[in-house]
């Protein structure tokens, strides 16, 4: 079995990369992949250890890359990517994270007092383990009284802040994020500069009137190599429709857990939804080549 989306403390994931060799060690998986948001700084610490001690199987590099689609921010998953090519491009920059997810977190703030929400004014980003929307939405329920200005999905869940709200050019939360990250063209380009191949990650965890409409506007592109098929947010009706996307339209099918450690305590290593694991069937046309 394999998990080939996985995020460490790298990015917004409660675990050390070392402690996800021995997960996945104990778990049995044979391939795993460490994709975190705009980092490849798990690879850097991992060159430091002898991976083999804690983990037999295959490390297929890979990141999750920030692009912009139709004005939107989706993610693209680069698996097989060279780490130093990824590095010398200046993309994955920890300061350039820092400076903009701060600005962002600013901007966010001042909604708030604009709006009269309670808020915690020494708010701020101090490592790429969090970005601006979480920490911003997390804080907001922290106050009880913010609970009325928001819907109970945008309430309860992150995500849907993130793409109704922060992503919503109505929205007194928008974030004009298209400045700052490249397009599904230029990110596929730089994942196969560096020797890699790109997938989009999560089709159904983005917000679309249409997704069969929007996924096929993004494959149109023919930037792409495949899809994430399987995922935490996608139920196997979901799974199996874009397996089938896939083999009608001679793409490549991926998957894994999107697992985040305790941030993300329902998504379990190793599986897509529960009691579903993610087969080594999918990685093998595309395996050769990507893996360390």
């Amino acid at each position: 079995m394999i998990d080939l989306h996985i995020h460490t403390t790298s990015s917004d994931g409660s675990d050390e990369p070392i402690d996800i060799l021995m997960k996945a060690q104990q778990l049995g998986l044979k391939y795993i992949s460490i994709t975190d948001h705009d980092s490849l700084g798990a690879y850097k610490k991992l060159k430091n250890i002898k991976v083999n001690n804690y983990f037999e199987g295959t490390i297929v590099p890979g990141c999750e890359f920030s692009v912009v689609h139709c004005a939107k921010p989706i993610e693209i998953l680069g698996y097989g990517i060279d780490v130093e090519t990824i590095n010398s491009t200046g993309i994955v920059s920890d300061e350039k994270f820092l400076e903009r997810e701060n600005e962002y977190l600013k901007k966010m703030m001042d909604v708030c007092r604009n709006l009269g929400l309670k808020y915690s004014a020494t708010l701020s980003v101090k490592s790429a383990k969090y970005f601006a929307t979480q920490l911003m939405h997390a804080d907001l329920r922290k106050y009880p009284e913010n609970e009325k200005h928001f819907s109970k999905e945008i309430w309860e869940s992150v995500n849907a802040f993130y793409r109704t709200c922060v992503n919503d050019e109505s929205s007194p939360f928008f974030l004009n994020q298209t400045k700052n990250y490249p397009t599904v063209q230029e990110a596929a380009n730089l994942i196969k500069k560096a020797g890699g191949k790109a997938f989009l990650a999560h089709l159904y965890g983005y917000f679309a009137a249409d997704y069969e409409e929007f996924l096929n506007s993004i494959m149109s592109l023919n930037a792409l190599d495949g899809i994430e098929c399987y995922h935490s947010l996608h139920e196997m009706d979901k799974t199996n429709y874009l397996l089938k996307y896939c083999k009608e339209g001679n793409l490549y099918a991926s998957g894994g857990s999107d697992y985040h450690g305790t941030f993300k305590p329902t998504v379990k290593l190793g599986e897509s939804i529960k009691g579903v694991k993610i087969p080594f069937e999918i990685l093998e046309p595309w395996l050769s080549g990507c893996k360390i």
